[in-house]
């Protein structure tokens, strides 16, 4: 075998094995940008609610569900604090197995081992918060990882935050008093007088 022959011979070779390692990285490249795939979580808005009769939900108002676990230390704080509520919407906490050991208000209940509704719901971690119309359909299916997003959810289903303390100095919806007109003051009373009287000196 002449040296240009061998020399071909190991050129295809070469070609061969380049275009199986570029093969190789093309595909490692596309699975890397296509990621794993997400699983669904929650149902999508305006989907009717499953087993929302079964909830106790009260006419003509929506009705926030709570999926809660009683290993998870965020569901604590988020119990806790939809508990103390002065004023909410209706609030069902729905826990895998066990519930938490709280005395629950007017506007609240809580329903132990709801499995089914978890898969139904398509729930993969806790806490997580599903507001349902007054119609019986979903209007948001989202994690509530901290007090603050669950005072969103119940502004949005209307419910009006008030602390059981009452409201504090410089928050929203403390009506200030009337002020004090300061000395000279033309918009306090007697104005229109002294204005008057001004007027009257100055034409004489």
């Amino acid at each position: 075998m002449s040296f240009e022959t061998t020399a071909l011979l190991v050129t295809w070779v070469a070609l061969v094995l380049l275009a199986l390692v570029v093969a190789g990285l093309v595909r490692q490249v596309h699975h890397l940008t296509r990621g794993p795939r997400t699983p669904d979580v929650g149902l999508a808005t305006g989907m009717p609610a499953p087993g929302i009769d079964r909830l106790g939900p009260e006419p003509g108002r929506p009705t926030l569900l709570l999926f809660l676990g009683d290993e998870c230390p965020a569901c604590h704080d988020i119990l806790e604090e939809a508990v103390g509520l002065a004023d909410a919407p209706p609030i069902r906490a729905l826990f895998l197995d066990g519930a938490l050991d709280v005395d629950p208000p007017e506007y609240m209940r809580i329903f132990a081992g709801q499995g089914d509704l978890f898969e139904r719901y398509q729930v993969a971690a806790t806490p997580f918060a599903v507001l349902v119309g007054s119609d019986g359909r979903i209007r948001t299916a989202e994690p509530v990882g901290s007090v603050r997003a669950l005072h969103a959810l119940i502004a949005q289903a209307d419910g009006r935050i008030v602390d059981a303390a009452g409201p504090t100095p410089g928050r929203a919806g403390v009506v200030p008093g009337p002020r004090t007109p300061e000395p000279g003051d033309a918009s306090g009373p007697g104005a229109p007088a002294r204005r008057d009287a001004e007027l009257g000196g100055r034409t004489r």
